[in-house]
């Protein structure tokens, strides 16, 4: 009954078949390699917002860990296959729904941390974004409604840690050391109830590599030119693809996967520390 079968019928038979390629490409929007990707570009460049969005990348790990408990606790099926109208080859477990609390949690959670959420047409256009990922789930057919409900409420909370967070010790900047460790306490249910070695490896390899990198990183300096930022965005996408390629490669072994997959956010959480570090990239002309 809460799972609401009978309206995520009604939603997928609303939609006409040409459409739903569109929803297949929406739902894209809050995968976790896409979100990964984003924030860590967000992350990078934005130099005078860094310590906010480093909290929102902690609290996604939180997030990640959180939605694994509590997928494999309830162990609920996802829809049958004959339903599903893309190709995806998904977990087999439905509630609530992950990209539904990624989307909320990531997303609404920037808004928070960068305080543009009194801004109506911002909080607004946030809300649809994150209702059309969730939407898209449904239309695609690898849940229901009531997974996707219960995935937003589950990212508000989320959304709550990170206000909570983002207003700790603001003048220090070892508060995303404190968001991460935490994730790393949630990842511990998270492997322990979670059946697939790669979801596990994802938990707690990453938040691991979160927290060291977060602990042990320096206050990065200013970029110096627009050559320097580039440098170093380049250099941080190919490393993130890279690593995710061996993420890929290892899996489904639990441990090399972990420590890939701490290697990864490790070289996030602490690519800003090289700027200033080569003179090579120094310029007259200044990054904006």
């Amino acid at each position: 009954m809460f799972r609401l079968v009978a309206a995520s019928e009604a939603i997928r038979g609303a939609i006409p078949p040409g459409l739903v390629p569109l929803f297949g490409l929406l739902t894209v929007l809050g995968s976790a390699k896409f979100l990964m990707v984003a924030l860590s570009l967000a992350y990078w460049n934005d130099q005078s917002r860094r310590r906010e969005l480093l909290t929102v990348v902690g609290v996604a790990f939180v997030a990640v860990s959180v939605t694994l408990a509590l997928k494999y606790w309830f162990g609920l099926p996802r829809p049958p296959a004959a339903v599903r109208r893309v190709a995806v080859d998904p977990s087999p477990v439905g509630f609530p729904s992950g990209h539904a609390i990624a989307a909320t949690t990531v997303y609404g959670g920037t808004l928070v941390a960068l305080d543009r959420y009194r801004d109506p047409k911002l909080l607004v256009g946030t809300g649809a974004l994150v209702a059309l990922v969730g939407l898209s789930r449904v239309v695609i057919g690898v849940h229901y409604l009531g997974d996707v409900l219960a995935g937003v409420a589950v990212g508000l909370v989320m959304v709550g840690v990170v206000a909570v967070a983002v207003d700790y010790g603001p003048a220090v900047d070892r508060g995303p050391a404190v968001v991460f460790g935490l994730a790393v306490v949630c990842s511990v249910p998270a492997v322990i109830l979670t059946t697939a070695p790669g979801d596990a490896a994802l938990a707690a390899g990453g938040s691991v590599g979160g927290f060291v990198g977060a602990a042990w990183r320096t206050r990065a300096e200013r970029f110096r030119s627009r050559v320097e930022r580039v440098a170093v965005t380049v250099g941080g996408v190919a490393f993130v693809g890279v690593a995710i390629a061996v993420v890929e490669t290892v899996e489904p072994l639990l441990v090399p996967t972990a420590a890939v997959n701490a290697a990864l956010v490790f070289g996030i959480v602490s690519l800003p520390s090289l700027v200033g570090r080569f003179d090579g990239f120094g310029s007259s002309t200044p990054a904006d």
